[in-house]
């Protein structure tokens, strides 16, 4: 049995190759890079294209797609870039891996590829398709790689924002320098608020640490599922207050009238027809994994607070 990680020079991908060496499985990495973890075979893509793949598929692989386009700025500047590495690549994919006899395809998509409603936990099933080019792409990729016929057990996770690292595993080499984006809050926020006792009021977001995220695959392969979508967070949520309170160590609260302050000029250019997505911190987005504990008995135990404190 083994592991094809795509994207293994990726912030999930590399930590995920980590992770299986460290439990004895033998890992192909694939990416751009001309080296892979330690520990795990490499083949170097130059090219993410179709062909650039052909014949490195092997009968009983479990393949993980952890490559793509993951900035959403960059995906509205390059929407088509977005399609081809979010949604149609991974596609192809799945067809060269059912010619291969592999034995799984496990494809990252996130929660933003359904639009939660405003303030509500929201299921697998909750919300509408996503229409923006990075939600989209994830998406049409769910629908595009469950809907393919053959025997590869196909399933997808939606994580949250995640943050954190595997720390087991690492070389000095590598990693150096990755970080999620939910990671970076705690210590630009330590220098942003100071000692205000208030700060401007903001939604919800739900996270999940990464090597939560980690265990949730290794979960999902355990159990042979096939077909499934699983939501991928922790049970808290968090606001600016939340996170500034868990950095400073103090209670700090949250002002309505501050954030509509902060946000008048958003308001402004969105009334003169401007998108102005900043707008979105007002916005709370929360996802449940009930379904992923209730099916694969996946408990979380690592909370975001701690990992902003140091804990």
């Amino acid at each position: 049995m083994r592991w094809v990680i795509i994207g293994s020079s990726g912030y999930i991908g590399s930590a995920l190759c980590r992770y299986l060496i460290d439990r004895g499985l033998p890992v192909l990495s694939l990416s751009r890079r001309n080296v892979g973890p330690a520990g795990s075979e490499h083949h170097q893509i130059a090219e993410y294209t179709e062909s650039g793949f052909r014949g490195l598929f092997a009968p009983g692989d479990k393949i993980v797609y952890a490559a793509g386009l993951a900035s959403i700025s960059e995906c509205r500047r390059k929407p088509d870039l977005a399609d081809w590495l979010n949604c149609q690549l991974p596609a192809a994919l799945l067809k060269l891996a059912n010619g291969a006899g592999a034995d799984s395809f496990l494809y990252f998509s996130s929660v933003k590829a359904r639009k939660a409603p405003c303030g509500k936990v929201a299921g697998e099933e909750a919300g509408e398709p996503a229409a923006d080019p990075y939600g989209l792409s994830k998406w049409r990729a769910e629908q595009l790689l469950l809907s393919c016929s053959g025997r590869v057990r196909v399933n997808v996770l939606r994580p949250a924002a995640v943050y954190g690292e595997y720390r087991r595993g690492v070389d000095e080499n590598e990693g150096r320098g990755r970080s999620s984006h939910a990671s970076g809050w705690g210590g630009r926020i330590k220098r942003l608020i100071g000692f205000l006792p208030i700060v401007p009021a903001t939604g919800y977001r739900s996270v999940v640490a990464l090597e939560e995220l980690l265990t949730a695959v290794f979960l999902l392969e355990e159990r042979l599922c096939n077909r499934e979508v699983f939501i991928v967070s922790e049970p808290a949520y968090y606001d600016l207050a939340a996170i500034s309170s868990a950095v400073s160590g103090r209670r700090i609260k949250s002002s309505h009238i501050g954030g509509a302050l902060l946000m008048l000029p958003f308001y402004i250019l969105s009334a003169f027809g401007i998108k102005a997505a900043f707008l979105d911190v007002l916005r709370s987005e929360l996802y449940s994994a009930e379904r992923l504990k209730a099916c694969l008995s996946w408990r979380p135990r690592a909370r975001y607070g701690e990992f902003l404190r140091g804990e």
